[in-house]
């Protein structure tokens, strides 16, 4: 009778986990449905891109939509580097990308390793000004005596107001003081200043390849950040040989309609892309890791 109604509950017990599998089973599917629906709506507009980029001037504006190519053309691709200098102004926006991330991602993390390491008079103090900073809309506010500035030391027409200005970001700064504060142990640092090292050979023999992660972050959305930038580009570099991509793309689309070419124009534009999205799916995991890390130790 007891083995009875053993198997009884024991049968009870298992349906029940049998019908909260497939309720569970069938809210996954509702919510990865969703996903998918958001992600194709998300992805069209470059998809409609990539499409354009491969078609005549003619298909894109036919009356009949054209969702693929009928012919991949191309030539679109070839007139962008032959008729446009395409491959200047990518280089142009390497050059300006890479070294302003990498000149934020070392004075950033040096000077986050001193306020979060290193007692000074006025510590403190200096941090809170650093952090009021991040308050201000800097791309309005300080644009004007900023080009103001750029012209009285001449470097109009040059790379460097884009570039050596931006090497102390607030933000950056206050993420690296956090990260090295929570993730760099003192008695690590006194270890190595028992050992003989100083204050640089400290950060960068210790300090340096245990915020790995937070360089991760901080360097990927620095070099997106200034890869999309426009404004400054616009302003500071005049001669067409030194438009970064952002500024020539815009100059394209800004001349007469019907001198604009759409294909080529279109063609810019997925290759304007391409660099963001590799360095994301490059660093995805390392991106994530040093959120998560990073927010952990907060």
């Amino acid at each position: 009778m007891k083995s009875t109604s053993l198997n009884v509950s024991v049968a009870g017990v298992r349906g029940k986990g049998m019908r909260f599998a497939r309720k569970r089973s069938f809210g996954r599917f509702w919510v990865y449905l969703f996903l998918v629906l958001v992600s194709i709506f998300c992805l069209f507009p470059f998809y409609f891109m990539l499409a354009g980029s491969l078609m005549r001037q003619g298909e894109i504006f036919s009356l009949k939509p054209h969702f693929w190519p009928e012919n991949f053309v191309y030539q679109n691709y070839i007139d962008l580097f032959n008729s446009l200098n395409f491959t200047a102004n990518l280089r142009n926006s390497a050059f300006v990308s890479v070294s302003q991330t990498l000149g934020v991602l070392f004075f950033s993390s040096l000077a986050g390793f001193i306020f979060a390491k290193r007692r000074f008079p006025g510590r403190d103090g200096l941090f809170i000004f650093i952090l009021i900073t991040t308050t201000l809309p800097g791309g309005y506010t300080t644009i004007i005596p900023f080009y103001l500035m750029m012209v009285q030391i001449g470097w109009i027409n040059t790379f460097w107001p884009l570039i050596i200005p931006w090497w102390a970001p607030p933000l950056a700064i206050f993420l690296m003081r956090q990260y090295i504060s929570a993730g760099v142990p003192d008695e690590l640092i006194e270890a190595a200043r028992i050992d003989g090292c100083g204050l640089f050979q400290t950060y960068w023999r210790i300090v340096l390849p245990l915020c790995t992660p937070g360089l991760v972050v901080i360097g990927i959305n620095q070099f997106i950040a200034v890869w999309n930038d426009f404004l400054y580009g616009l302003l500071m570099l005049q001669k067409a040989e030194l438009r970064t991509v952002t500024v020539a793309l815009a100059e394209i689309s800004q001349r007469p309609s019907q001198a604009i070419p759409y294909g080529a124009l279109f063609a810019g534009i997925v290759l304007a892309t391409l660099p963001t999205i590799i360095i994301y799916f490059i660093f995805q995991r390392r991106l994530t890791s040093g959120i998560l890390e990073g927010s952990l130790k907060g």
